[in-house]
C-alpha cells in the first residue's frame, strides 16, 4: 500500500483526535443554588455528573463512532493507494507456467504448480464470480506453457468452465518459454481495423502471469500496443535445489566391456551440500560416493563432477544415478542412460586358399557371415557393396584400394600411405605387445613364431600393437575414414593357428573395428522432443508408457514406424509390443529448470514488472472508499444521538397525534 500524502493526515490526527477526546473530559460546571423542593433532585445529581470536568471517560458509544469517523477522514487525507489491485475490464489472459521448477515443493506436499493453479482459479473468482470487487463484463482465456503452449479454454466468461480447465492442465518437464503462448494470446485478442488499412490492433488483453519467473526467453520478448501484464509470484527467492544435470559413459576403450560412468551435479543454495550419489545397472547397485557440492557464486551455480569406478556392461540396460540429498524439486534427483546391447555384426571374409579364419568366425555370436572369393571381392570394393559389413575380414590378398570401412587384413600389405614402405621381413619371435589394447586382451603371443612376412617402415600415424624381434607384427592404423587392424604375415606362415591365442585375437580384433563407431547409449530425448522408431513387420500397435504410469497406444504407419510426442514429462519411458517391453527411452530434467530460486520481478523486453505488480503502474485508491465510510459512520452517530436525546421518540409521537387529528 502506497500513502501519497501521509504527513498531512497525520498532522490532522494529532491536532482533532486529542481535541475530541478533550472535549469529553472537559463538561460545564453549574453554581448550586438553594430550591425549595426535592422532586427534581435525582435529574439534577445526574446532570451534575455529567457536566463534572476531567471525570473518568466512561463508555460512550457516540464517542466510539465519532473517534471512527475521525480516522477515517485522516486516512482518506494520507490517500492511500494499492498498486495493482485494479482488475481490468475487458480481456483477460491467464498464463500458467507448468515447466520443471514449477514442481518444486511449497508446503507439504502441495508443488508450485498446485499452488499457481489455485491462485488462477481465485482470480477468476474476482473477474466472473460476481459481486462488488468483481470486473463487469469481459472474457478470460487459460494457456499453459513450458517448452511449447497450448491453450486450455479459449475466451469464456464460464467461472465454473475456466475452473475446470484448470484443473485438468496436464504436468511437464520442460523447460520455461513463454513466446509461443504470447503469440497464441496475441492470435486470440488481435483484430484487424479497416480504418488503418488493414493493420492489426490489440484489443487491450490484460496478461496474468503465473509463474516463479524463471523463463528462459523472457528477455527476448516485448510488450505490444494494448498489452499490461501482471506477474503473480510462485515459490520464494531464498528456494534451493540440488540436482544432476549431465549423466553420461564411456567404455575404458573401444570394443571394451567396463564403462565409466560420469556425472554433474549442481547447488542453487547458499550452503555447500554434502550428500550421497549411487549409480545402479538394471537395478543392481555398481557405486557410491558421498560428494560435497560448493555453494552458489552470485549467479554461477555451484557445480561438482564425479566420476564412478569403471564396471562391466556386458549386455544393455538401464544405468541409474540418484542423490539423497533432500531438497524442494526431487525430479531432478535421479537420472538414467540406456545403454545400448552389442550389436550383431555382418562380417564380409575372403580367404585364398585354405579357409583358415572361417572356422574361427562361425564360432562366433555374428548377425551375418558372408564368404566370397578374391575375385567377387574386388567386385563388391568397387560397387560399394563392402558397406554394407560392419567388418571386412581379407587373409592373402592383395587388395589395391579400399573403400571407407573397417578391415582385418593378414598378409600382404593394402594401398594406403601408412604401409607404402615395406620390405620382405625374416623369421622372428614375438616380443613385446600392448596387452592393454582390446585387440589384445588374452592374447599369449610369447609363443609365436614366423617364417617371413613383411616388414613395414612405420610412422607416427601406425600403432604397434605386437612387436616382433625383427619387425612389426600386428599394427593398427586409421586413414581417411578406413580403420584397419594389419597382421603383417600370412597365418600360414607361423605357428600361430596351433595357439589359442589366435582365436582370441580374431574374436579382438572384429569386435573392436566391429562395435568402435558405435554409441555406448542410446541417444536420450528432450522433453518437448517427438519419439519416432523403426517397429518390427507385422506390429500394428505399439504401447508407450510414460513415467508417472500413463500408457498411450500409437498406432504403426505404413512404414512400418511410430510417431509420439512431444515427451512431456522426465524419467524412463517404455515402449512395448507383443507383451514385453522392447525399448526403454531416458528422458532427464532441463539443466536451465534447476536452479529453483523464484524472481520478486521480471523484465518483458524493456518493461520491469514487480510481483503482483502491472506493467503500467496502475492503482486502486482507497480514500474514495474511507470517505464514503465517514457518512455511513455520521448517519450511524446521528441516530444515536436522538435516541439518547428523545429526538426519535418526540418525531414519531409527533407523527401519531397527527394520524388521529
Amino acid at each position: 500500500m502506497t500513502w501519497v500524502t501521509p504527513e498531512t493526515g497525520l498532522i490532522l490526527g494529532a491536532v482533532t483526535v486529542p481535541l475530541l477526546l478533550l472535549l469529553y473530559f472537559l463538561r460545564l460546571r453549574r453554581q448550586p443554588l438553594r430550591i425549595s423542593s426535592t422532586m427534581l433532585w435525582v435529574g439534577a445529581v445526574e446532570d451534575l455528573h455529567a457536566n463534572a470536568p476531567f471525570q473518568r471517560l466512561r463508555p460512550s458509544l457516540l464517542l466510539l463512532l465519532q473517534l471512527i469517523a475521525l480516522c477515517l477522514i485522516v486516512l482518506s487525507l494520507m490517500r492511500p493507494l494499492v498498486e495493482g489491485g485494479a482488475i481490468k475490464e475487458g480481456k483477460h489472459v491467464i498464463l500458467i507456467d507448468r515447466s520443471a521448477s514449477m514442481y518444486a515443493d511449497v508446503h507439504d506436499g502441495e508443488t508450485r504448480f498446485d499452488k499457481a493453479k489455485l491462485e488462477a482459479k481465485e482470480l477468476i473468482t474476482q473477474i466472473h464470480g460476481g459481486g462488488l470487487f468483481s470486473a463487469s463484463g469481459g472474457e478470460t482465456m487459460v494457456i499453459a506453457f513450458s517448452e511449447s503452449a497450448e491453450i486450455v479454454i479459449p475466451f469464456s466468461n464460464s467461472e465454473q468452465q475456466l475452473n475446470s480447465a484448470i484443473d485438468a492442465i496436464d504436468p511437464s518437464h520442460g523447460k520455461s518459454n513463454i513466446e509461443d503462448a504470447l503469440k497464441l494470446a496475441r492470435a486470440y485478442t488481435t483484430n484487424v481495423d479497416p480504418e488503418q488499412n488493414g493493420m492489426s490492433m490489440g484489443n487491450s488483453a490484460q496478461l496474468e502471469l503465473f509463474s516463479d519467473g524463471n523463463i528462459s526467453d523472457l528477455n527476448l520478448q516485448a510488450l505490444q500496443r494494448g498489452e499490461t501484464i501482471r506477474y503473480h509470484q510462485i515459490g520464494d527467492v531464498n528456494d534451493y535445489n540440488v540436482g544432476i544435470t549431465m549423466i553420461s559413459a564411456k567404455r575404458l576403450s573401444e570394443a571394451s566391456d567396463e564403462v565409466q560412468i560420469f556425472l554433474s551435479l549442481v547447488n542453487s543454495g547458499t550452503k555447500t551440500v554434502t550428500t550421497d550419489v549411487e549409480v545402479s545397472f538394471n537395478g543392481i547397485p555398481v557405486g557410491i560416493q558421498q560428494v560435497q557440492i560448493p555453494q552458489r557464486d552470485g549467479d554461477m551455480l555451484g557445480s561438482k563432477s564425479v566420476v564412478f569406478a569403471p564396471f562391466e556392461i556386458p549386455t544393455g540396460g538401464v544405468v541409474h544415478a540418484a542423490i539423497s540429498a533432500k531438497d524442494l524439486l526431487e525430479i531432478d534427483n535421479i537420472a538414467s542412460l540406456i545403454i545400448a546391447p552389442p550389436k550383431e555384426l555382418k562380417v564380409l571374409l575372403c580367404e585364398n586358399g585354405e579357409q583358415l579364419i572361417r572356422t574361427v568366425l562361425e564360432g562366433m555370436p555374428l548377425e551375418k557371415l558372408h564368404v566370397v572369393s578374391p575375385q567377387t571381392l574386388v567386385s563388391m570394393i568397387e560397387t560399394g557393396e563392402t558397406s554394407q559389413f560392419d567388418v571386412v575380414v581379407v587373409r592373402d590378398v592383395q587388395l589395391n584400394s579400399l573403400p571407407q570401412g573397417r578391415y582385418l587384413l593378414f598378409g600382404p600389405p593394402p594401398k594406403l600411405n601408412v604401409f607404402s614402405t615395406f620390405v620382405e621381413g625374416e623369421a622372428q619371435v614375438m616380443l613385446v605387445a600392448r596387452e592393454r589394447h582390446p585387440v589384445m586382451r588374452f592374447v599369449r603371443f610369447e609363443d609365436i613364431v614366423v617364417s617371413k612376412g613383411y616388414e613395414i617402415v612405420t610412422d607416427t600415424n601406425v600403432e604397434i600393437l605386437l612387436e616382433g624381434s625383427g619387425w612389426p607384427a600386428v599394427m593398427g592404423a586409421r586413414e581417411n575414414g578406413i580403420q584397419i587392424i594389419y597382421v603383417a604375415f600370412d597365418p600360414l606362415e607361423s605357428n600361430w593357428p596351433y595357439l589359442r591365442s589366435f582365436p582370441f585375437f580374431i574374436y579382438n580384433a572384429v569386435q573392436y573395428l566391429g562395435r568402435g563407431g558405435d554409441a555406448i547409449s542410446n541417444a536420450h530425448r528432450n522433453v518437448g522432443q517427438t519419439m519416432a522408431f523403426d517397429i518390427p513387420s507385422g506390429v500394428d500397435v505399439v504401447t508407450i508408457e510414460e513415467s508417472n504410469g500413463d500408457q498411450h497406444a500409437v498406432q504403426v504407419d505404413v512404414n512400418g514406424t511410430i510417431t509420439w510426442g512431444p515427451v512431456r514429462l522426465s524419467g524412463l519411458h517404455k515402449i512395448s509390443w507383443d507383451g514385453k517391453v522392447q525399448r526403454r527411452v531416458a528422458v532427464n530434467v532441463p539443466t536451465e529448470e534447476l536452479d529453483i530460486s523464484s524472481n520478486a520481478s521480471i523484465s518483458i523486453g524493456a518493461t520491469k514488472v514487480t510481483s503482483s505488480g502491472t506493467s503500467e503502474s496502475s492503482f486502486v485508491q482507497l480514500w474514495p472508499w474511507a470517505l464514503g465510510s465517514v457518512l455511513v459512520v455520521l448517519l450511524a452517530e446521528w441516530w444515536v444521538y436522538q435516541r439518547k436525546t428523545g429526538g426519535v421518540s418526540r418525531f414519531h409521537k409527533s407523527r401519531s397525534t397527527q394520524s388521529w387529528t
